[in-house]
């Protein structure tokens, strides 16, 4: 009997699965969806061949260094590290002594042992590195009311994520006039600027 039952509860959910997936595919065929200025406009990042690719892919320290130099010049006013702590710096290249004097810029926040009181302290190459912002809402007041992504994982976290990331740093542009002909509606808003990869 409980075998019966479910083998019947199963059929059950499969017609239930099946009549879904036909019922959206017969509206999305008889209905199409709108156009929309993200599907005529977007574009997927430009193909990106570097050396670390592959299994045999190997980093050019001094590059690495650059862009952690262009990091905490650039980034670090909006975008956080927090995945990210100082020792991790020996990894590209630098160091004991220089991660140490690299952390010891910063200044991260920590408790007054005298009175328990929040305060802030230079930086140890344990620590992480600190958030530019006390919270998402001085964040957002700072940045037009966006928070800036962390930057930590952000390679990962997005698909073929260096080459999406080089298309995104060197694809701000004017707004096409096409784009503004078609769709009124999507110009970009004041104090933002237009990225066909974003």
């Amino acid at each position: 009997m409980i075998r019966l039952i479910g083998i019947l509860a199963g059929l059950f959910f499969t017609a239930g699965v099946l009549w879904a997936f036909g019922n959206g595919a017969y509206n999305h065929i008889t209905e199409p969806p709108a156009p929309t200025a993200e599907h005529h406009f977007h574009k997927h990042p430009k193909p990106l061949h570097l050396a670390s690719d592959g299994p045999f892919g190997r980093y050019d320290k001094q590059q690495l260094q650059r862009g952690f130099q262009v990091y905490k010049e650039v980034c670090s006013a909006c975008h956080s590290l927090n995945h990210v702590a100082f020792r991790d710096l020996s990894q590209l290249g630098y160091s004991e002594a220089e991660v140490k004097a690299i952390a010891a810029g910063f200044q991260v926040p920590g408790i007054d042992p005298n009175t328990g009181e929040t305060t802030t302290r230079a930086g140890l190459p344990t620590d992480y590195f600190p958030k530019p912002f006390a919270n998402d809402i001085a964040a957002r007041a700072a940045n037009n009311n966006a928070v800036p992504p962390d930057l930590s994982l952000m390679a990962k976290a997005r698909h073929n994520g260096p080459a999406y990331i080089h298309s995104l740093l060197t694809g701000y542009q004017d707004q096409p006039a096409e784009l503004l002909k078609e769709f009124p509606d999507a110009k970009t808003p004041a104090g933002l600027h237009y990225n066909p990869y974003f």
